[in-house]
C-alpha cells in the first residue's frame, strides 16, 4: 500500500479512448417528403469516407387504406397498394451496404385507428417481401420493444414503439402475442435494465413519439392559436395541452412511457432520444442529454424557439450524427433538397477536449490514458488481504438510532479482515467488460480465460438512485442511503450454504476488496478499493460455445423470457415445487426483495421437454431489520407494501411476498395446500441447528461477533414456525386462483365434485405432448372463492361437467382462436361466465355457460400484473386558517377490488374530525366504481355536533363590521348538521367529471342569543330547517396542473334544487371560468377567472352565495357577503423568482400579485357597488408542484389586510 496515491492516479489515467465511430442518419414523417428528399440522402451517404446507418423514425404512408390493412402477402398486389413506400425501397436497394432501420409511427398505424394494427403487420410483411437484407424492421408484429442494435463498441440503438402505448385499439397483448414484452411494466423494467447494464455506451432511444417537443404535438402553440376562435380556440387548444388526442404527446395512453424517458434522463447520461410526431426540426438540450425531432422531410411547421432547444428549424430536411473515435458527438442538419448543412451543433465533447463551453463531456468516454511506456514501468504490489470496514458513515447517535433504527450499525461499522481480489490473477485472469447495476447495487461484469461469466458487485448500496435526480443530494436521499444499514453487510454469504442443503440452484457469493490494479483500466475510478462479492454470472454458455451454461443448463433465461416461452410452449414445464422452497426460504430469511429481476432460470432439455429450475439471486435485503420509527412506519403494509422485518415474530407475509406477488400468483397456481406443508416441512428437516450455524459463520468472523448469534437465533425460531409462514402464503393465494394455459390448443375440463369442491384439468390436445396433462388441481369452496381459466391464443376447448354445484366462481377467458365451450351436465351443475371479444368464432352449447358482456377491454386477455390486493389504510388530515384554528381529522380508508374493476370496485371512508374552535364532524362516503358504464355510484353522509357556518355579517353589499361584536362571536353562526347524499360520477379527460346527486339535510341553528340571528332581523334557515336536494355538477378540467397551474382552462357549473317543508322550494345556480396563459421557456403567468351566482326562491342563508377570502375576494373574511347572487372577476400574474438547491429539500419560489373585483346581486338592494381587493404574496414549491404551499395578503379599502396561507394557489 506504499504507493497508493501514485497507484489511483494512474490507474485513473489507464486505458485510452473507445474506439467507435457511427454515422447515423435520421429522417421521419417520409410520407410528407418533398421532391429530392431522398436523393439527398442518397448523396450524404455517398459523400462521406465512414459508412453510414439509416433510421428512418415513422410515418412512411400518410394514414392507412382499407386496402393496405387487409392486404395478404399472396394478393401479389403489394408494389400497387403501397406504391407510396417505392422512393424508400429505391433508396435502400441502391446503398446495400448501408443499414436502414423502420420504426413505425401513428400514420402507420392508421393514424391511432381501428385497423392500426393490421395495416402496421401489412406493412411490415411487405417490406419482408423485398428481400432487402439491409432493410431492417425491428419492431416485428407490433411489439413495443425494447430491442437493442450494437452500432460500434460504444454506440448502441434501442428501438421502442411508441405508438404501441399510444394506440387505443388492438395491439399485441400480453401472453397472447409473440412479443418478449407485451405489458408495460415489464418493458419499463428492460428499458431500465438496457440503461442500467450500459452506462458507460451511448444510447440512441429512437421511436415515433419523443419524450419532449417543442412543437404543437407537444403542447406549445403561438398565441394566435387562443385566439382561433375566441374562447373556443382557447378550450381546444387547453384539451390538446393537458389532454390530449391521440396524435398528442400528452395523451394518457403515452404518460407513462413519457413520465419514463424523463425518468431516465435524469439517471442516465449519454442518451440520444430520437423521434419524429411534430413536423418540424428540433434539437433539444435534455439536462445532461438531448432530443432530436427529426420530423421536418416535408414542409415544416411552427414550434417554439426558446431554451434548451439548441436548434429549430422548420426547413425540410434531415439529420447526421457522427460519433467519433475521441468521442466527441456532433450534429448536422441538411439541406432536402442538396444536402448541404443548415446548421451545425458539438452534443457532446470529447474527454481530451479542454472547451470551456457548458456542453457535456461524452460520458461514454472515460479520460484520456497513459502511454504504453508508462504502464511498463507502473508496478503494483497487491496483498493478499485486508482489513476494511464496510460502512463506518452508518454510525449514529443513540438518538439517531430511534427515528432511523439501530438495524446493523455496529456490524457495518466493525472491521473485518477480507481477501483481496486481484482481477489479473484471480480465476486464472478476469477481463473486465461492462460496468452495470440493479436498483441500488454498483456492479461489474468480468470474464475468465475459459469464458465463465463472473458478477463483482458492491456491498455498498445507494437506495437514493431510486429518487428523483432532484432529490438525491438532500437529507431525504441521505435519508435513504442511511437505510442500507437495514440490510446486513454479509447476509449473501449466508444464504449460498443454506441452499446447498434444500436442491435450489444458486450462486455462492464470496467477500473481496477489489485491488486497484491496471488490468482494471478505466473501471479504476470506480471499482479500486472497493467492498463486494464475487459470484458467478448465470448465463448460456452456448451462445458462445458448445460447452454447457452455468449450472449445466442448455439455456439460462431471464424471468421475462421465461414467461414468453411459458406462455407459448406446453413443453416448458417449470418446477413450481423448486420453486415453492424458494419461495418458502425466502420467507425464512426474511429476503422482502424477491422481484422477477432477482431471478434467473435454468432449461433442460429432456426428452423434448424443456424442464425449468429457478435461480434465485440478489441477496441484498435478506434478514432486513426495520427497527427505529420511521423504518417501522415505512414498513406498514398501507404505507411501502413490501417492507418486513426479519425478526422472531411470525412476519406479515403479504408484505414479505408483494414484490412477487404476479410471479408468485402464475407459478404456484397448480399447487395444493399439501404441497406446501410437504416443502415446508422439508426445509425445517433440512436446516438443522448445527447447518444453520455453520451457514452463519461463513459471514468474516469480526461481523460474526457482533450479529451472528442474533441471526442464528431468529433462524432458528423461525425455521420451528416455518408451516404457520406455509399456510398464511398458501391461503394468500387460494381465495382467487389464475390457471393459465398457453398459445397451442387446449382442452379444459371443470367437474363440480359432490362435497362442492370444483376440480379443473387441462390436457395437451395434439402436437408431441398429445395427451399429457398440463393442469389438474382440485379447489375448495372453503379457500378458493373464484377461478379464472385463460385459454391465451390457438383454438382451445371449455368444458363443464359434473352433476354437483361449487359456489365457487368460474371464468372462461378464451383469448385468441376459434373456441368451444360445452356444458356436458345439468342445470344443476357448476356456473361459468365466458369472457371473448369475438364471438362470431365462438361455439357454445349446453347450460350453465353464459357470455359476459363488458365494455372494459383488459378482462378479455390475460395480464400477469393485473391482480391486485384489496387494502385497508388510515386518513390523517390537519389543517390551519384563521376563522377556526388548527384542525385534525382521523380515519380509515377500505379499498376493495374485483375481476371488472381492477382500479377500484368499492373506496369505503369512514373519519372524524375537529377543531380548535369547538366544532366536530363524522363523515362517511361509498364509491362503487364505474357500476353503470364508466359511471361512479357514490354515497356520503356527514353529521356535524356543531358544524360552524363561519361568521356571517348579513345580506347584501353594504354589510358592516362591528369590531367589539366579532370579539364576542356576535356573528358566529353554530349549527346542528347531518346530511346524506348519492347518485352518479362520471369521470372523464383526466380530471374532469359530471356529478348528479341527490340529498338530505336537516340543519338547526344552535346557541343564537347575543348573535346576529337574534337581533331582530329574520334570516330564512334560522331554526330547525329540513330539505331534501338534487344537484348536478360538471367540472372541465383543463389545466396543466391543480395546485400551482400556468396554463390552460377550467369551466365548472351546478344546480342545487331545494325541496323544502310547505312548498318552501329554492335554487341556486353557480358557475364559474378561470384561464391561465404562460410564458413558454418560464413559467411566468397571466391568469384570469370570473364567476356567477343566481338563486331562485328563498334560499336558507347558509345556502346563499358568498364572496370573501378564497372564493372571489381575496382582500376579504370568507364568506364576507352573502346574497341571492354574485359576479366577479378575479386576475393574478405569477412567477418564479427563484430555485434554491437546499439540502433539506430542493424548492422553488414564487411571486404573486392579484387584483379580485366581485358584487352581491342582492335583489332587495337598488345600488350594487362593486367591492375590490389587491394585494400580493410568495409561493413555494418543494419537489414538485403538487407540494404548493402559498401566502398572500390582501387589501380593501373598507377593511384591514387578510392573510391567507393555502395548499397550492386558490386557482
Amino acid at each position: 500500500m506504499l504507493h497508493s496515491t501514485r497507484l489511483t492516479l494512474l490507474c485513473l489515467l489507464l486505458s485510452s479512448c473507445l474506439s467507435a465511430q457511427v454515422r447515423l442518419i435520421v429522417a421521419g414523417n417520409t410520407a410528407d417528403a418533398v421532391p429530392g428528399l431522398f436523393e439527398a440522402i442518397d448523396l450524404r451517404i455517398q459523400q462521406a469516407d465512414l459508412p453510414a446507418t439509416v433510421l428512418f423514425a415513422g410515418d412512411f404512408v400518410d394514414g392507412c387504406t382499407e386496402e393496405m390493412s387487409a392486404w395478404k402477402r399472396k394478393q401479389g398486389n403489394g408494389d400497387q397498394v403501397f406504391s407510396s413506400l417505392a422512393p424508400l425501397l429505391d433508396l435502400v436497394r441502391r446503398n446495400p451496404e448501408t443499414d436502414f432501420y423502420f420504426i413505425p409511427g401513428d400514420r402507420d398505424w392508421d393514424k391511432s385507428g381501428v385497423n392500426g394494427l393490421a395495416c402496421v403487420k401489412a406493412m411490415e410483411n411487405y417490406l419482408e417481401d423485398q428481400l432487402l437484407d439491409n432493410l431492417i424492421w425491428p419492431l416485428k408484429n407490433g411489439c413495443p420493444g425494447p430491442e437493442l442494435i450494437q452500432l460500434s463498441e460504444s454506440v448502441l440503438l434501442m428501438p421502442i414503439n411508441t405508438q404501441w402505448w399510444n394506440h387505443p385499439h388492438h395491439k399485441p397483448l400480453p401472453a397472447e402475442s409473440s412479443c418478449d414484452f407485451a405489458d408495460p411494466g415489464t418493458v419499463l423494467d428492460e428499458m431500465k435494465s438496457i440503461f442500467q447494464e450500459n452506462r458507460d455506451r451511448n444510447i440512441i432511444v429512437a421511436g415515433h413519439f419523443p419524450p419532449k417537443s417543442q412543437g404543437r404535438y407537444g403542447g406549445e402553440f403561438p398565441a394566435r392559436d387562443h385566439f382561433a376562435p375566441p374562447i373556443i380556440g382557447g378550450i381546444r387548444l387547453s384539451w390538446r395541452q393537458n389532454v390530449g388526442t391521440p396524435e398528442e404527446l400528452t395523451n394518457e395512453r403515452f404518460a407513462p412511457l413519457a413520465k419514463a424517458m424523463k425518468d431516465y434522463n435524469g439517471f442516465y447520461d449519454g442518451l440520444l432520444f430520437v423521434g419524429a410526431q411534430d413536423k418540424s426540426q428540433q434539437l433539444i438540450r435534455f439536462r445532461r442529454n438531448f432530443i432530436l425531432n427529426a420530423g421536418a422531410s416535408g414542409p415544416g411547421r411552427w414550434s417554439a424557439q426558446h431554451k434548451p432547444a439548441q436548434h429549430i428549424s422548420r426547413e425540410a430536411g434531415f439529420t447526421e450524427i457522427t460519433f467519433s473515435e475521441d468521442g466527441e458527438v456532433n450534429y448536422i442538419y441538411l439541406d432536402a433538397k442538396d444536402a448541404k448543412p443548415l446548421a451545425e451543433r458539438i452534443l457532446y465533447h470529447a474527454p481530451c477536449d479542454n472547451a470551456q463551453d457548458t456542453l457535456p463531456v461524452n460520458p461514454a468516454f472515460r479520460p484520456c490514458g497513459i502511454t504504453e511506456e508508462d504502464m511498463t514501468e507502473f508496478k503494483v504490489d497487491i496483498p493478499d488481504s485486508q482489513i476494511v470496514v464496510p460502512g463506518a458513515q452508518y454510525e449514529v447517535s443513540k438518538f439517531g438510532e430511534n427515528f432511523l433504527g439501530k438495524h446493523y450499525r455496529d456490524t457495518w461499522a466493525t472491521p473485518v479482515k477480507v481477501p483481496v481480489l486481484d482481477v489479473s490473477t484471480a480465476f486464472g485472469g478476469l477481463t473486465p467488460e461492462r460496468e452495470g447495476g440493479g436498483r441500488q447495487t454498483t456492479s461489474l461484469k468480468l470474464r475468465s480465460e475459459d469464458g465463465t461469466a463472473y458478477i463483482f458487485r458492491s456491498i455498498d448500496k445507494d437506495p437514493a438512485v431510486t429518487l428523483d435526480w432532484q432529490i438525491r443530494p438532500t437529507i431525504i436521499g441521505d435519508a435513504f442511503r442511511d437505510q442500507t444499514s437495514s440490510g446486513h453487510p454479509f447476509g449473501s454469504l449466508i444464504v449460498a450454504p443454506l441452499l446447498d442443503h434444500l436442491g435450489v440452484l444458486h450462486v455462492s457469493p464470496q467477500v473481496y476488496s477489489m485491488a486497484a490494479c491496471p488490468t482494471l483500466g478505466n473501471f479504476n475510478p470506480r471499482f479500486a478499493n472497493m467492498l463486494g462479492t464475487l459470484e458467478v454470472f448465470p448465463q448460456d454458455e452456448k451462445q458462445k460455445s458448445d460447452r454447457p451454461g452455468t449450472f449445466g443448463a442448455d439455456d439460462i433465461l431471464k424471468s421475462y423470457e421465461l414467461f414468453r416461452e411459458r406462455y407459448d410452449d406446453q413443453e416448458v414445464v417449470v418446477n413450481n415445487r423448486e420453486f415453492l422452497r424458494a419461495r418458502l426460504f425466502d420467507l425464512l430469511i426474511g429476503d422482502w426483495s424477491r422481484h422477477e429481476e432477482n431471478w434467473k432460470w435454468a432449461s433442460y432439455k429432456i426428452g423434448g421437454v424443456h424442464h425449468i429450475r429457478p435461480i434465485p439471486r440478489d441477496r441484498d435485503n435478506a434478514f432486513s431489520r426495520m427497527d427505529g420509527f420511521f423504518p417501522w412506519f415505512a414498513s406498514r403494509s398501507w404505507a411501502v407494501p413490501n417492507l418486513e422485518n426479519f425478526g422472531f415474530r411470525t412476519p406479515d407475509i403479504r408484505s414479505l411476498s408483494h414484490q412477487a406477488r404476479h410471479m408468485d400468483r402464475l407459478l404456484l397456481s397448480p399447487l395444493k395446500r399439501t404441497d406446501f406443508e410437504r416443502e415446508a416441512q422439508k426445509i425445517q428437516t433440512e436446516l438443522t441447528d448445527e447447518i444453520i450455524e455453520q451457514a452463519v459463520k461463513q459471514m468474516p468472523a469480526g461481523a460474526f461477533a457482533v450479529s451472528g448469534e442474533e441471526i442464528i437465533a431468529k433462524l432458528k425460531r423461525r425455521r420451528d414456525d416455518l408451516q404457520d409462514y406455509a399456510e398464511a402464503y398458501y391461503e394468500l393465494y387460494a381465495s382467487v386462483v389464475d390457471i393459465v394455459g398457453t398459445n397451442d390448443e387446449e382442452a379444459f375440463t371443470a367437474e363440480g365434485l359432490s362435497d362442492g369442491s370444483l376440480r379443473i384439468r387441462s390436457v395437451d390436445l395434439k402436437g408431441k405432448s398429445e395427451g399429457m396433462v398440463l393442469y389438474d388441481r382440485v379447489f375448495s369452496p372453503k379457500e378458493t372463492k373464484e377461478v379464472r381459466v385463460y385459454g391465451l391464443g390457438d383454438d382451445d376447448q371449455f368444458t363443464i361437467t359434473g352433476e354437483n354445484k361449487s359456489s365457487i366462481k368460474l371464468r372462461f377467458i378464451g383469448g385468441e382462436g376459434e373456441d368451444i365451450y360445452t356444458a356436458e351436465s345439468t342445470t344443476k351443475s357448476v356456473k361459468a361466465s365466458i369472457y371473448e371479444n369475438d364471438r362470431e368464432e365462438e361455439i357454445v352449447s349446453g347450460n350453465g355457460l353464459k357470455y359476459k358482456n363488458n365494455w372494459r377491454d383488459e378482462l378479455y386477455y390475460y395480464d400477469r400484473t393485473a391482480h391486485e390486493y384489496n387494502e385497508i389504510s388510515p386518513l390523517v388530515s390537519v389543517g390551519f386558517n384563521g376563522f377556526s384554528g388548527p384542525k385534525l381529522g382521523l380515519g380509515v380508508q377500505f379499498t376493495r377490488r374485483n375481476f371488472t374493476r381492477r382500479d377500484f370496485s368499492a373506496r369505503y371512508r369512514i373519519a372524524a374530525e375537529a377543531r380548535a374552535i369547538g366544532s366536530a364532524a363524522v363523515k362517511a362516503s361509498a364509491e362503487f366504481g364505474e357500476v353503470f358504464g364508466k359511471a361512479d355510484l357514490i354515497a356520503r353522509t356527514r353529521a356535524g355536533f356543531p358544524d360552524f357556518f363561519n361568521f356571517f355579517y348579513g345580506l347584501g353589499n353594504n354589510t358592516v363590521i362591528d369590531p367589539d361584536r366579532v370579539r364576542n362571536d356576535f356573528n358566529l353562526i353554530r349549527l346542528k348538521h347531518f346530511s346524506v347524499e348519492g347518485g352518479l360520477r362520471r369521470r372523464f379527460a383526466g380530471r374532469s367529471y359530471f356529478n348528479l346527486l341527490a340529498g338530505y339535510q336537516i340543519n338547526e341553528t344552535i346557541e343564537t342569543e347575543n348573535t346576529i340571528l337574534n337581533a331582530g332581523t329574520d334570516y330564512y334557515g334560522d331554526g330547525n330547517l329540513r330539505f331534501a336536494y338534487l344537484r348536478p355538477e360538471l367540472q372541465l378540467d383543463l389545466r396543466d396542473h391543480p395546485q400551482l397551474p400556468s396554463k390552460g382552462v377550467m369551466l365548472e357549473a351546478s344546480q342545487k334544487w331545494g325541496f323544502g317543508d310547505f312548498n318552501n322550494n329554492f335554487g341556486v345556480s353557480k358557475i364559474a371560468g378561470e384561464t391561465h396563459f404562460s410564458t413558454r421557456r418560464f413559467p411566468i403567468s397571466l391568469s384570469f377567472r370570473t364567476g356567477l351566482a343566481l338563486t331562485q326562491g328563498t334560499v336558507p342563508f347558509y345556502e346563499q352565495p358568498s364572496l370573501g377570502r378564497a372564493n372571489g375576494l381575496r382582500g376579504f373574511q370568507r364568506n364576507r357577503f352573502v346574497g341571492d347572487g354574485y359576479f366577479f372577476y378575479n386576475v393574478e400574474f405569477r412567477s418564479p423568482v427563484a430555485l434554491i438547491e437546499s439540502r433539506v429539500v430542493p424548492f422553488a419560489v414564487g411571486v404573486r400579485t392579484f387584483y379580485d373585483r366581485g358584487v352581491i346581486l342582492q335583489k332587495s338592494e337598488e345600488a350594487r357597488d362593486f367591492k375590490s381587493a389587491y394585494g400580493f404574496g410568495i409561493y413555494l414549491i418543494p419537489l414538485s408542484r403538487s407540494f404548493t404551499v402559498s401566502a398572500v395578503m390582501g387589501f380593501t379599502k373598507e377593511e384591514a389586510s387578510v392573510i391567507n396561507v393555502s395548499a397550492g394557489t386558490n386557482f
